[in-house]
């Protein structure tokens, strides 16, 4: 039964807790879940044993828990110090934090605590011989640092007998999504696309269906992309480091289409008065020839301009928006 702390004076309990990562299996990015088996034990003196009353906050199928002591009775050691070793198999969850993906990093953890003391009675100490398993392996995922940590968090209810804390254990791997999942899968198709689009301005203004038509149809192929690579997504509410590439490039196709249409209708003048100038004489053709000639050079210096500076416009766009991502990651992660 929970009791709030009688004495300030009394000292707590130590009971020291350790685990080794032996595995991680089936994330589920939609429901915010994934799978561990890990082993956990704990030291401690006196009589009562906190591993019968250990309890995993995060559960998320408490009928599914494997939970085996390894010891019918905890063990006692040399130095007087009881002895208990689990075997914990189980679904877990944890608030994944989307905003940097694919270039996302998350903790896969379990957090336990004593079900029946507070941090006043009883607290945990990390062994320091926590850690992973040599070998381990997610596929699709770059394994990290081991998060190994101990924390109190408060309960202002109390369930009805006033407010207190617990001291909780949260023990889990750092994953890193591999960054080549962006600049080798992701990425290359975008760019293809963005090519042929640059590739509009070597085309005379002449073939203005030809201009058009091959920026509508990229346009339209980097929808189906978008839709494609964020298919496995929940919905967030909110944009993620790859939409916002591609929003990036919705932006410059438009841009590399209102290009089209200004070079088409300064064309289109053009031709226009040089069909007048045989009508003309004098001043009139004199100031329509440098008219003219001036029209053609506005068309030339337009795609020019536009050859040389989109690729650096949306190199350096996308650079500028996954450092933004990334810095924002560091503030934004749960913890």
């Amino acid at each position: 039964m929970l009791l709030a702390a009688t004495s300030s004076s009394a000292q707590p309990v130590r009971v020291t807790i350790g685990a080794a990562l032996r595995n991680v299996e089936a994330i589920n990015l939609e429901e915010n879940s994934y799978h561990l088996s890990a082993v956990v034990w704990l030291k401690w003196r006196g009589e009562r044993d906190p591993s019968k009353t250990l309890r995993f906050v995060n559960l998320l199928e408490a009928w599914a828990l494997t939970q085996v002591p390894v010891y019918e009775e905890p063990l006692t050691l040399p130095d007087g110090t009881r002895y208990q070793r689990l075997l914990v198999e189980g679904r877990f969850f944890h608030k994944f934090w989307l905003g940097t993906f694919p270039l996302d990093w998350q903790k896969v953890i379990f957090e336990v605590e004593d079900t029946q003391r507070t941090s006043a009675e009883q607290v945990f100490e990390v062994d320091a011989a926590s850690g992973l398993d040599e070998g381990l392996a997610i596929p699709g995922w770059t394994v990290r640092a081991p998060v190994i940590e101990e924390r109190r968090v408060a309960e202002a209810s109390g369930f009805g007998l006033g407010a207190f804390e617990h001291s909780r254990f949260r023990f889990g791997v750092v994953l890193q999504r591999p960054l080549r999942v962006l600049f080798t899968t992701m990425m290359p198709p975008l760019l293809l696309v963005l090519l042929c689009c640059w590739l509009v301005f070597f085309l005379k203004p002449v073939h203005v269906e030809a201009r058009v038509g091959t920026v509508i149809t990229a346009l339209l192929t980097i929808v189906f992309l978008q839709l494609a690579f964020t298919d496995d997504l929940p919905y967030l509410g909110s944009t993620v480091l790859l939409d916002q590439l591609f929003n990036f490039s919705y932006l410059v196709i438009t841009a590399i289409l209102f290009e089209c249409v200004v070079v088409t209708r300064t064309f289109d003048q053009a031709q226009a008065l040089e069909a007048r100038l045989p009508s003309l004489d004098g001043d009139a053709k004199a100031t329509a020839e440098q008219t003219l000639k001036a029209l053609k050079e506005r068309v030339e210096s337009l795609d020019a301009k536009s050859r040389r500076w989109f690729p650096v416009g949306y190199g350096v766009g996308c650079f500028a928006i996954v450092l933004l991502s990334r810095g924002l990651q560091l503030f934004s992660v749960p913890l």
